[in-house]
C-alpha cells in the first residue's frame, strides 16, 4: 500500500510518496522557518502545514484517496499522537494538534512518529546487530534503540524514550540555554547548534587565536559571519586546531552519555547521523571515539569502542525511508 510520507527536521521538510517495497517516488525537500528566523510558533506550524498540504494535493492524482499520511516529527510523541514538545522547530512554545490539524486539512488518515525512530526503521532494515542506537546530532540531539529481539523494534512506546538531548550535562547557572528552554542541555551544548554557539563564545573570548584560525583566514569568518556550514565544518575538516578544539569541548559531554547507554543497554553499536555529524564525516566518528575511550578507562568497554561506533548514511531519503517501513508495519498491522 502506498504512503504519502514526511519528514520534518529542524531545518527542512523532506516529502514522498512510497510504492512498493518502499521505494521513494516525488521526492521533495525545502528549507522551514522556524523561531530562530523571528516567526511566532503558529505562524511556523501554519507554514510547515501549508507545504505539507500543497505537497499532498500535488500527488493526489496517482494516490487512492485513502492514502494514509505519515509525518516523522523532531519531538517526543504521547500514546495518543499528540506532539508534546517541538524545541528545535518553535522552542518552549505549546504545540498545537499537528495531526488533527492535517487530518481535518486533508481528509486522510495521519500517523506520526519522532524522526529519530524512523531512521531506527532505516537502520533496522540494513544492519545485521541486534540492539543498537541511532543518535542525530544536527539542529539537536536525540536518539533510539532498535532490537531486533523485541516484538516492536525500535523502543519508543514512551515519549520521553530517547530525549537524551535534554539531559543536564552543566549546573553552571551560566550554562548555556537550550532551545527547550531548560539550562545545560546535552543538545544545548554538543548539537550543530551548541556547537556553533560555543564557537562565537570562544571567538569572543579569545579573539586572538580566532583570527589565526583557518575559519578566518581561509574561510572568511567573522564574528557576525561565523556558522558550521560555511566556517567551523571546512576548517575542521582541514585539521584546523582552533575549530577541533572547540567541536572536541562540545562533544566530551556527549561521549560521556554514551559510555553510559552502552554500559547500561549492552548495545551492539551505534550509529551516529544528523546534519552536522554527516557534515564532518570521519573527523567526528574519529573524534567522537576518541573521547569515548577518554571517558572511560574501563577496558571491558574500551577495547570494544572503535568497533561500536559508525556513520550511518549521507541519505537525505534516510528518514523518509524508514517512515516507510513503519508505515508497511502499521498497515500490515505488525505494529
Amino acid at each position: 500500500m502506498s504512503a504519502i510520507l514526511f519528514d520534518l527536521g529542524g531545518t527542512h521538510l523532506r516529502c514522498a510518496v512510497s510504492g512498493e517495497h518502499g521505494s521513494l517516488t516525488n521526492y521533495y525537500r525545502s528549507r522551514i522557518r522556524t523561531f530562530l528566523d523571528g516567526h511566532e510558533a503558529r505562524v511556523v506550524w501554519d507554514n510547515i502545514l501549508s507545504e505539507m498540504t500543497d505537497y499532498i494535493e500535488s500527488v493526489t492524482g496517482r494516490l487512492d484517496y485513502r492514502t494514509p499520511v505519515f509525518l516523522a516529527f523532531p519531538g517526543p510523541i504521547d500514546a495518543h499522537q499528540r506532539i508534546m514538545h517541538a524545541p528545535t522547530v518553535t522552542g518552549s512554545h505549546a504545540v498545537p494538534d499537528l495531526r488533527a490539524e492535517l487530518m481535518s486539512l486533508t481528509a486522510r488518515d495521519v500517523y506520526i512518529l519522532n524522526d529519530v525512530s524512523a531512521a531506527a526503521w532505516y537502520f533496522g532494515e540494513r544492519l545485521t546487530i541486534g540492539r543498537f542506537m541511532v543518535i542525530t546530532v544536527s539542529s539537536g540531539i536525540g536518539s533510539k534503540i532498535f532490537d531486533r529481539r523485541h516484538p516492536e523494534g525500535v523502543l519508543d512506546r514512551l515519549p520521553y524514550a530517547g530525549e537524551i538531548g535534554h539531559f543536564i550535562v552543566d549546573e553552571n547557572p551560566d550554562a548555556p540555554r537550550c532551545d527547550c528552554g531548560g539550562i545545560g542541555h546535552l543538545g544545548a551544548i554538543a548539537s550543530g547548534r551548541g556547537v556553533e554557539r560555543r564557537a562565537l563564545h570562544c571567538a569572543r573570548l579569545d579573539m586572538p587565536s580566532f583570527e589565526r584560525s583557518a575559519c578566518v583566514r581561509d574561510f572568511n569568518a567573522s564574528l557576525t559571519s561565523l556558522s558550521n556550514e560555511q566556517h567551523l565544518v571546512p576548517a575542521a575538516k582541514a585539521g584546523d586546531e582552533w575549530a577541533l578544539r572547540v567541536i572536541r569541548e562540545s562533544t566530551r559531554p556527549l561521549a560521556r552519555i554514551l559510555n553510559c547507554m552502552v554500559l547500561g543497554m549492552g548495545l551492539d553499536g551505534i550509529v551516529i547521523i544528523g546534519g552536522f555529524a554527516l557534515s564532518l564525516g570521519s573527523v567526528y566518528l574519529d573524534l567522537v571515539c576518541d573521547l569515548m575511550v577518554e571517558c572511560c578507562d574501563y577496558p571491558v568497554l574500551s577495547s570494544y569502542l572503535p568497533e561500536l561506533i559508525r556513520l550511518g548514511d549521507v541519505n537525505d531519503e534516510a528518514c523518509l525511508k524508514g517512515t516507510a517501513a513503519y508505515a508497511r508495519r502499521i498497515t500490515q498491522g505488525t505494529l
